[in-house]
């Protein structure tokens, strides 16, 4: 049954929720059966601004997730592997969707929020229900959201343990589910991904 190609329709709700909207797509889809790989697209690199792929590697597990949540939303259960083969390190996960009926609930309904993820929100302090589950958004994804005093809003920080190509691709998927989390709770959460460019601050 996995060897059986996805429908036209599923994929194009796959690859729909995986595309920012107005910007380029820093990677790449090859499907194959129910076997989606994601390869980083080196044409869209900024060697002077981003001269490690990091932030290219932090947007495309953005899209990974979206991916995770599309796919839930067709009742498709998924699994992902990240960074699987050392000898190919354009290969950014692996991605086996399946439809067992399944899906992860909540990866359902974070799907919604990618739809209004566009839409203008005044900015908002989040009460505390929100930051536990924002902190616990970030659990989810094996990353840790610290929260900062700040003068005029919170302030929280997103980290991996370390910072190897896989770790960065885990930071995008986190940041993500962080991000539409915020969505889903009709908060403003900004995010300052251009500061990961100062070693000083990572």
């Amino acid at each position: 049954m996995l060897d059986e190609q996805l429908t036209n329709q599923a994929l194009g709700v796959l690859f729909d929720a995986a595309a920012p909207a107005g910007a380029a797509r820093p990677w790449r889809l090859e499907v194959n059966g129910h076997l989606i790989d994601v390869y980083l697209d080196g044409s869209h690199a900024l060697p002077a601004h981003d001269p490690v792929a990091r932030e290219l590697r932090i947007t495309t597990g953005a899209a990974v997730f979206d991916l995770r949540c599309a796919a839930a939303s067709l009742s498709f259960d998924s699994w992902v592997s990240l960074c699987p083969y050392r000898h190919e390190p354009d290969l950014l996960a692996r991605m086996v969707v399946e439809p067992t009926g399944l899906p992860d609930e909540e990866l359902r309904q974070l799907y919604g929020a990618i739809r209004s993820r566009h839409l203008a929100r005044r900015p908002t302090r989040p009460e505390e229900a929100v930051r536990l589950a924002l902190t616990r958004a970030a659990e989810l994804e094996s990353t840790k959201l610290s929260w900062l005093p700040a003068p005029f809003a919170p302030l929280a920080v997103l980290t991996t343990d370390r910072d190897e190509p896989v770790d960065q691709v885990a930071m995008g998927m986190a940041l993500e589910r962080v991000l539409l989390t915020a969505v889903a709770y009709d908060v403003a959460a900004p995010y300052l991904l251009h500061h990961l460019s100062r070693a000083d601050l990572r």
